[in-house]
């Protein structure tokens, strides 16, 4: 049986083997599919060729675990590769339910990605209370739907209100400005840099106006803002345990969505559940503002790769016997590269009948000498990509959450 371990370390290359036959579809009935078990002490897959990864990413390893999480892991992705989710999560839940005593993470980490998918909020919620019980460590974070980004970008030449907040972030007409900006169309510039101290109700009214401005696709330059994070959460451990307390909490949640920086974001998250008992507010996969320290980004040399760059071709929605034109894109896209970066952050299922069929794109990108590279792909098909092994012609990579 297997599990994914994520580790930063790089993977051996190693020759591709022959390919697996994969196995015959299950038919959609009441009756669960029965993939054949492996052995937990059986030789497991190791990723195949060695490719560049960036920075903030990992490569997923897979290892052993028991024969009982194997078999629930297994049973659940044939279960969700034929569109059958409801069974998947339920076999999950029997796993987890029968073997309390069992601290293997792989089912609680499919089971978040099934609650998200079938946008199952609430009980996503009260796995991650469970989480962070068991293995006292931050729980994955709900993932609202990505906002479009916005059109425009600053430019210099752009009249821009400048709002100077001084010494100590209190209630008062900057910050009631703040809140104004979200309802007219001009930019701002917010200088942060003398901030020293903060109130509750300054980091109330300062979080209500970010969000507002993020929400509705204003453009904030925010001057000095790690001198505000600073000061945040010197207040927050000095005096940040009581209800009202937790305006600093949102404050610097919503700070952390300003600069993108999920993985601190997560750390908070714990914490938050930890001390106040209730769910951290979501995190929202939008582009993050226009931040000084941001906003200038290096040009990638003509010669540079994909890696190197960050490109790669966009997989979407689900993977079926009807994507034959995806994968002849994807085809196409790879003609002219040696390492195809694959993002599958937008599939939600790969159908069990067309894992042939992607699995021979990747056989021929392998054989043409190319590295082939799977991002983001979600839990339960990371599982499935194992068992039909897909991971012996691509490297699974993943961003790093910590």
């Amino acid at each position: 049986m297997f599990s994914f371990l994520r580790k930063s370390k790089q993977a051996e290359p190693a020759p591709a083997p022959a390919p697996k036959k994969p196995a015959p579809a299950a038919v959609a009935t009441a009756s669960a599919p029965q993939p054949e078990p492996r052995l937990a002490s059986s030789p497991m897959a190791v990723p195949a060729p060695a490719a560049a990864h960036q920075p903030g990413e990992e490569i997923v390893v897979f290892e052993s675990i028991s024969a009982e999480a194997g078999s629930a892991v297994e049973e659940a992705a044939v279960y969700y590769a034929n569109n059958m989710a409801d069974q998947a999560l339920a076999t999950l839940s029997q796993y987890l339910q029968d073997y309390p005593e069992k601290k293997e993470m792989q089912p609680w980490l499919m089971l978040f990605d099934l609650n998200q998918v079938q946008n199952n909020k609430p009980a996503f919620d009260e796995l991650s209370m469970q989480f962070v019980v068991k293995f006292e460590r931050s729980a994955p974070i709900w993932k609202v739907p990505a906002a479009p980004a916005p059109a425009r970008k600053l430019d210099a030449g752009q009249q821009k209100d400048l709002l100077t907040l001084g010494s100590k972030l209190a209630a008062g007409p900057q910050l009631e400005k703040l809140c104004q900006l979200a309802q007219s169309a001009n930019n701002a510039r917010v200088d942060l840099r003398d901030v020293v101290s903060v109130e509750l109700g300054g980091c109330k009214l300062m979080r209500e106006g970010l969000s507002s401005c993020r929400k509705k696709g204003k453009l904030l330059q925010l001057e000095g803002v790690d001198r505000l994070i600073e000061v945040v959460q010197k207040q927050i451990a000095a005096d940040g345990h009581g209800d009202e307390d937790r305006l600093a909490w949102l404050l610097l949640f919503e700070l952390y969505q300003w600069l993108g920086r999920e993985a601190e974001y997560e750390e908070l998250a714990i914490e938050y559940a930890v001390n106040f008992e209730i769910s951290p507010p979501a995190w929202e996969a939008v582009k993050p503002a226009l931040v000084a320290a941001q906003e200038k980004s290096p040009t990638p040399s003509p010669g540079a790769t994909g890696a190197e760059t960050g490109e790669s071709f966009a997989m979407r929605g689900v993977i079926s016997e009807a994507s034959q034109s995806q994968l002849q894109d994807l085809s196409n896209y790879a003609a002219d590269r040696q390492e195809i970066r694959i993002s599958m952050a937008g599939v939600t299922r790969v159908d069990f009948v067309a894992v042939g069929n992607f699995m021979s794109a990747l056989i021929n990108l392998t054989q043409a000498g190319k590295k082939v590279l799977i991002l983001e792909a979600n839990e339960m098909v990371q599982a499935l990509f194992l068992m039909m092994g897909v991971s012996e012609f691509a490297t699974l990579i993943r961003k790093k959450s910590r």
